[in-house]
């Protein structure tokens, strides 16, 4: 009205108030991992009901064009993993994956990418999930770790022995690690600070030690 404007709406599930895929993935925080997958599932929706998949728990109710019921060949799948329930799959993917890394000193970016490649590959998870990276502040000025993170455009959070040794939990223990650390085991305790359960436990290789926590998630369409 301010300016004289006149409103033009294009957007077809908008105007039939069906859910929208992407808008809702935008306003949420999923990263989306497909966008012509999106195309789809928004034309798929336009014509009846498309299942839905989810790692995590659905709190409220579905918006109108999703169902948990049945199957076909457009579907939406929400969580880290790289899971292709239907044949025709948009992944969203939220960002709840915290990395806890150790390395020696003097090691390679490229060997610490290594490492955490072979981790998401094993796993089958997706690297877009990652929110951040972690280690002891005994390694923030390792320059191959920062060099990573920077490559990988994860923030980094360095801890110190008594911020990691408060973790709770059950821990892969190491002496060699507890002798130059003064805690039991650097990477699954960094991983677990503000997330809620480990996924992925220590891994070592090359000099390098990866873990991965997932923090608590829910869907919420309302």
């Amino acid at each position: 009205n301010a300016l004289g404007a006149i409103p033009v709406i294009t957007t077809a599930t908008d105007i039939n108030r069906r859910f929208s895929v992407d808008a809702w993935a935008a306003r949420n925080g999923y990263v989306i991992s497909n966008l012509s997958r999106a195309k789809a599932v928004s034309a798929a929706i336009l014509e009846g009901d498309v299942p839905l998949r989810s790692e995590y728990p659905i709190v409220g109710e579905l918006p109108g064009g999703v169902t948990l019921e049945g199957s076909g060949d457009v579907g939406i799948f929400i969580g880290v993993s790289k899971a292709e329930p239907f044949a025709k799959t948009l992944r969203l993917i939220p960002p709840v994956l915290h990395l806890g890394l150790g390395c020696r000193k003097g090691t390679s970016k490229e060997a610490i990418r290594e490492a955490v490649d072979t981790v998401l590959k094993e796993h089958n998870l997706d690297r877009r999930a990652m929110k951040c990276a972690a280690s002891i502040d005994l390694k923030k000025d390792e320059q191959g770790l920062l060099d990573f993170c920077g490559e990988w455009k994860l923030p980094v959070r360095f801890y110190t022995s008594e911020d990691l040794k408060a973790v709770p939990g059950d821990f892969t223990p190491s002496a060699f690690v507890q002798n130059v650390t003064g805690v039991d085991n650097v990477c699954e305790r960094a991983a677990l600070i503000g997330a809620e359960r480990l996924i992925v436990k220590k891994t070592a290789g090359n000099g390098v030690t990866v873990a991965l926590a997932e923090e608590h998630w829910e869907v919420h369409f309302g």
